[in-house]
């Protein structure tokens, strides 16, 4: 590994970063896609199938917290590599053992999670070094979503052409690429060269606030996200007609990045952190009853725009709030937990067939997060006039 000093704001260390944080989210990306591959190829239950995403969630969470509470301290460059070998082991092992051994399936699911999770925090952690958050996060989005709508589009007919072992091993293949980045990537926190504007600290309280806002936050991302493929068969729609639905959601959820790349340092982040809550909320709501064809296309369509939308905006946000950097790494910790967690309380809301219970939880979490948000934002704008 070289010892050059690196330029977080460089074109190539914010590739680098995209592409280590696209081969984080290989198989979370496409996860309403392979809840219902592990129901039609491995032959478990509903519940059975939610509970693996969440187990490979947990790893991931996991992960994330290790390196929140004091990982990041080690060489990131060490760090990344050892999140990719755990990466590919899990998967190669999630090949080898998907259909024979469930146990042992899910078991490489969690290793192949954690080593997600390493590669997830890593790169977020990273993009928090640079000067433009906003945008970066954004560019990071743009080229996830855009490998996760062609995935959930085509996933049905990769998993028949080649099968779930294939799709697994091809995971464990492009992770392997993850390795060109080593060397662009910086080796701690004191590689950053300048600070966002707009930081300010916030007493350790609002943290404490903002800190829960997000897990709520992505509390209720997790659960819808966990059940949406789910919802549209509920609903009577076929496996691929949802699968194209998701593909379209996926394509809107671009459009929301790309939104907040132009849109960043130009609007008011109360504006696409609220409007983009409330909005959520909305469309949940359409999937209350049995949605028709149109119903599920529009609330699955906004709900992925808003969410692409407002992300970078709220991670761009608690970051701003302490000027010690200690905010993203825990966000992102915080955020898997939330994404982690919420598959395992999907699953057991989820039992008696119904998905009303799972679809209210979702909303509640949004007007959680929407409340404990307001505090610290408040607090940081109150600062921004008067500590110029």
């Amino acid at each position: 590994m070289s010892n050059k000093a690196i330029d977080v704001n460089s074109n190539s260390a914010i590739l680098s970063a995209v592409l280590l944080g696209t081969l984080g989210v290989l198989s979370f990306i496409v996860q309403p896609g392979l809840v219902q591959a592990f129901v039609t190829e491995l032959a478990v239950g509903e519940p059975r199938a939610v509970d693996l995403a969440g187990i490979e969630m947990l790893g991931l969470a996991l992960a994330t917290i290790i390196l929140a509470v004091g990982g990041t301290r080690l060489d990131w460059r060490h760090i990344t590599l050892a999140g990719l070998v755990f990466s590919i082991i899990g998967n190669c092992g999630s090949a080898f053992f998907a259909g024979q051994d469930s146990s042992m399936f899910a078991s490489m699911r969690f290793v192949a999670g954690f080593g997600q999770g390493i590669i997830i925090s890593i790169s977020f952690t990273f993009v928090g070094l640079t000067k433009k958050v906003d945008r970066n996060l954004g560019i990071y989005l743009v080229s996830l979503l855009t490998y996760g709508a062609f995935m959930i589009w085509q996933l049905p007919n990769i998993i028949a052409g080649i099968g779930l072992q294939g799709v697994f091993y091809t995971f464990a293949v492009l992770t392997g690429l993850g390795l060109l980045t080593i060397n662009h990537l910086p080796r701690g926190a004191e590689d950053r060269q300048e600070f966002s504007p707009l930081a300010r600290q916030l007493p350790m309280i609002l943290l404490l606030v903002a800190m829960l806002a997000i897990l709520a936050y992505n509390m209720a991302i997790g659960i819808a996200w966990a059940i949406l493929f789910l919802v549209g068969l509920k609903a009577g729609l076929s496996e691929q007609v949802v699968a194209n639905a998701l593909f379209w959601s996926q394509v809107t959820a671009i459009f929301g990045a790309i939104g907040s790349i132009v849109l960043s340092e130009k609007i008011s982040r109360f504006v696409p952190l609220f409007g983009g809550i409330i909005l959520s909320i909305i469309c949940i709501a359409l999937l209350l009853d049995s949605p028709s064809y149109m119903e599920f296309l529009i609330a699955i369509c906004g709900f992925n725009f808003l969410w692409n939308f407002s992300l970078p905006f709220l991670l761009a946000t608690v970051g701003d709030f302490d000027l010690k950097g200690r905010m993203m790494p825990i966000a992102i910790a915080l955020q898997m937990i939330g994404l982690g967690i919420a598959p395992i309380i999907a699953a057991r809301l989820i039992g008696d067939g119904s998905y009303w219970s799972a679809e209210m939880a979702t909303i509640i979490f949004f007007i959680v997060s929407l409340v404990l948000l307001a505090v610290p934002m408040l607090r940081h704008r109150y600062l921004l006039k008067t500590h110029r």
